[in-house]
């Protein structure tokens, strides 16, 4: 546990926690920071969060419950500071470390000693496997793939960029498949992108930080899923289709090929297209600009 008076000098309200994570965090003991007050109920709300980086403006508002650090910067100290822990190895996920019997690594591929290997894996020709991944039972990763990449999380202060450490790995669950040249990053802060069991991650497709895809998914070649989206059970995205960034793609949706989706897509959708609508309404729209 990290105290917030050895840690600033500006401390408001003293306290500890044990993770730099977002508002929203389900993970216990953790610290964030909220730069405006319209985002403060989420704060206030969540039990998770034990301590907040905030601007004098808006600490009056913060529950008594919190621990508080005043800040005017709130967020670039938030983030220097979880650059600070982890790259002092100070924050890291809980997993197990290992390897179980059988199963087959290529002899080129590069595995992470901070990392854990379940029952008959398949590692090819060139694969990575970065540090704090964990690869279930029956897991094939065939060749040139990464599992376990920074993604991309940068800030600008002061007319420089900030990049933002990623402390956070990969889960594969059981029976899943990441085929030649897909990338799989890891989550920004202490936790785990999330791949669910039996789901196949096609050539050169790549899931971006934070994400939770779930079960029997099929993410086909060239697919871009962005930070933090969630994908429910049995959903089918096509080729080269972009799936934006914080969104909810539900149980059974089918993302045609190509499709750039910047809304949610609710259980049983099918859009398409660029932007993305339901797919019915798109062919309709295709037909009547190229009737006659």
């Amino acid at each position: 546990m990290y105290r917030l008076s050895h840690l600033f000098s500006d401390v408001f309200r003293d306290g500890e926690f044990k993770y730099t994570q977002f508002a929203n965090t389900s993970m216990p003991d953790s610290l964030c920071y909220v730069a405006r007050e319209e985002f403060l109920h989420q704060v206030n709300e969540n039990p998770n969060i034990s301590c907040v980086i905030a601007p004098k403006e808006i600490v009056s508002n913060i529950t008594q419950s919190k621990a508080v650090v005043i800040r005017e910067q709130a967020e670039q100290a938030f983030y220097c500071l979880h650059n600070k822990l982890f790259l002092e190895q100070h924050m890291v996920p809980e997993m197990v470390l290992g390897r179980s019997e059988g199963g087959n690594v290529h002899p080129s591929a590069i595995v992470s000693e901070k990392s854990y290997l379940g029952k008959n894996v398949s590692i090819g020709p060139g694969v990575i496997i970065e540090d704090w991944s964990y690869i279930g039972d029956n897991v094939s990763i065939e060749s040139g793939a990464i599992i376990g990449s920074s993604g991309h999380y940068y800030k600008k202060y002061d007319n420089k960029l900030l990049k933002v450490e990623h402390a956070g790995g990969v889960w594969l669950d059981e029976g899943v498949q990441v085929l030649a040249g897909a990338v799989v990053s890891k989550t920004l802060h202490t936790g785990f992108t999330r791949i669910g069991q039996d789901t196949v991650v096609s050539i050169k497709a790549h899931v971006g930080h934070g994400c939770v895809v779930g079960k029997r998914c099929t993410l086909t070649g060239n697919v871009q899923i962005s930070g933090f989206t969630t994908l429910g059970d049995d959903v089918w995205v096509g080729p080269s289709a972009t799936v934006g960034n914080l969104l909810s793609i539900g149980n059974r949706a089918r993302i045609e090929i190509g499709s750039v989706v910047i809304k949610n897509v609710p259980d049983d959708g099918r859009v398409s297209g660029n932007f993305a609508y339901p797919h019915r309404e798109h062919l309709r729209a295709y037909a009547t600009k190229t009737k006659g």
